[in-house]
């Protein structure tokens, strides 16, 4: 088996883990930027993804 390619994702979830936004980025520096520039609302989290693998979390 190969690999196969999975993008890097923002996730925002709420306050009860459901899944408010989910933004694609095709590598992790983009992502990265991205996730850097995102602040997390009360109650939520926002995480950089590699498919579904968290790399990096922050949550208020």
């Amino acid at each position: 088996m190969g690999k196969f390619h999975v993008c890097h994702r923002i996730v925002i979830r709420d306050e009860d883990d459901r899944i408010v936004s989910d933004e694609p980025y095709d590598n992790f520096i983009e992502g990265k930027d991205a996730f850097d520039r995102v602040e997390a609302m009360p109650g939520q989290t926002v995480a950089l993804q590699h498919g579904a693998r968290v790399i990096l979390k922050k949550f208020r």
